[in-house]
């Protein structure tokens, strides 16, 4: 589907259900109290490099206390949150996640989160982040100074734990962490292509892209072409600049804006887009994007969160379930799957800046089966019914005598009953 225009004659199949239920790369921003800087000003993300100190939680996490916003670190990296969230927050409860686990939790699915790295210290992570890869600095990427590739990574699979309310969207999937910010915090050029191709080295099913560049190079491209090809599923973010003063929106984002690439946009409880995304953008989907809490760096505490990268983040834990519990589809059928078992936008049709809908995660892997129905060329109208055969008379004279012998049958029968009671109770005829 070409990204310059949403197709206008096409009608979205439904799915029958089981029974019951500038040049400079930027980077999607989580919603934080301090907006991010990398969001605003260009290459720049807030925070330092593993292996520098952390900064020190000046409380013990404690439970029933709202989870504070990601901090942005200049000195040192995040630290424990001092909250945990003990409520399932609204896009926990928006996607259920729950309700598809009996099918399958991810089991076997390699989802790559290229980003700030994923620390495997954190609670909700135990057991799931592998040692990835850091493009820019070499070595491994399973720490994370910033904290942001860890929240990603804990919506699409933390484990559940005792006394939280937060779970990932598929808690049997691995992670793969794949780092793109150099010691500065800055994302430079060709890190993001680098990015890609080490995921795709490394087997990934899934890679999640926070990450957008208005102008892709050739490098960029001939990446992103080249894990389509090994059969992986490239989820990426819409971009979050708001509009000019003028009016005018951001340039889009890449890769979200290819073909064969799943870009996803935000919405919040009241159903709207958080974000306002020009048609060439080529939103596909919306997943909850507000509201959310992941887990933090260190310890069994959380950080509230949000942006369209959250967005897609449970998306990319979407796609995760898809390809466990669907082994057979490729990467362009699970992606054409999520799509079309959304919850659609009103007339059933793509929507420049809302795309297929709002994801359905349960629907995305039950549903039994989905298609797509395609209006006439010449457009659609109404619909002339053939005109029905005429009746043959002597049918209409049978059917009539028929039905007149049961209605003096069943006549007889009821007066005789009467009789017969009333004779019994000495009444007279």
């Amino acid at each position: 589907m070409s990204r310059s225009a949403l197709p206008s004659r096409r009608r979205l199949g439904g799915a029958r259900r089981l029974a019951g239920a500038g040049a400079a790369l930027a980077m999607a921003a989580l919603a934080t109290a301090a907006p991010v800087e990398a969001a605003q000003a260009g290459p720049t993300v807030s925070g330092s490099v593993p292996g520098e100190r952390l900064a020190p939680a000046r409380y013990a996490s404690a439970p029933n206390t709202e989870p504070p916003p990601l901090p942005q670190v200049r000195d040192g990296c995040v630290g424990e949150s001092p909250a945990v969230a003990v409520s399932p927050p609204w896009p926990v409860r928006r996607t259920a996640p729950q309700a598809v686990w009996s099918l399958t939790r991810g089991e076997g699915v390699l989802v790559a989160i290229v980003d700030t790295g994923v620390s495997a210290a954190a609670s909700g992570l135990s057991g799931a982040v592998r040692r990835g890869a850091d493009v820019v600095r070499q070595g491994p990427a399973d720490q994370d100074c910033v904290g942001r590739g860890t929240a990603l990574a804990g919506v699409v699979a933390a484990r559940p734990v005792t006394g939280s309310g937060f779970v990932g969207v598929a808690p049997a999937a691995q992670v793969l962490p794949v780092r793109i910010v150099d010691g500065q915090g800055r994302l430079g050029p060709g890190a993001l292509a680098a990015g890609i191709r080490a995921a795709t080295e490394a087997g990934a099913g899934v890679i999640l892209l926070g990450v957008g560049t208005a102008e892709p190079d050739a490098a960029l491209r001939a990446a992103v072409a080249a894990a389509v090809k090994r059969d992986i599923v490239l989820v990426a973010s819409v971009s979050d600049t708001k509009p000019s003063s003028t009016g005018q929106s951001a340039a889009p984002w890449y890769p979200a804006s290819d073909d064969n690439v799943l870009a996803v946009g935000g919405v919040g409880p009241d159903g709207a887009p958080t974000e306002t995304s020009p048609p060439e953008a080529g939103v596909d989907l919306l997943a909850p994007s507000t509201g959310a809490v992941s887990v933090a760096p260190r310890g069994n505490g959380h950080y509230s969160v949000g942006g369209p990268a959250v967005a897609a983040a449970y998306v990319a834990g979407a796609a995760a379930l898809v390809r466990a519990y669907h082994p057979e589809l490729n990467q362009a059928e699970v992606r054409h799957r999520l799509e079309l078992t959304a919850e659609h936008p009103l007339g059933g049709e793509p929507q420049p800046g809302v795309g297929y809908g709002t994801l359905d995660l349960y629907e995305a892997v039950a549903a039994l089966e989905t298609g797509e129905e395609r209006f006439p060329a010449g457009g659609s109208g109404m619909i002339t019914l053939p005109e029905p055969p005429p009746a043959d008379p002597a049918k209409a004279v049978a059917a009539a005598v028929a039905a007149g012998m049961v209605a003096t049958a069943a006549a007889a029968y009821v007066s005789a009953q009467i009789v017969r009671r009333g004779r019994r109770r000495r009444w007279r005829p």
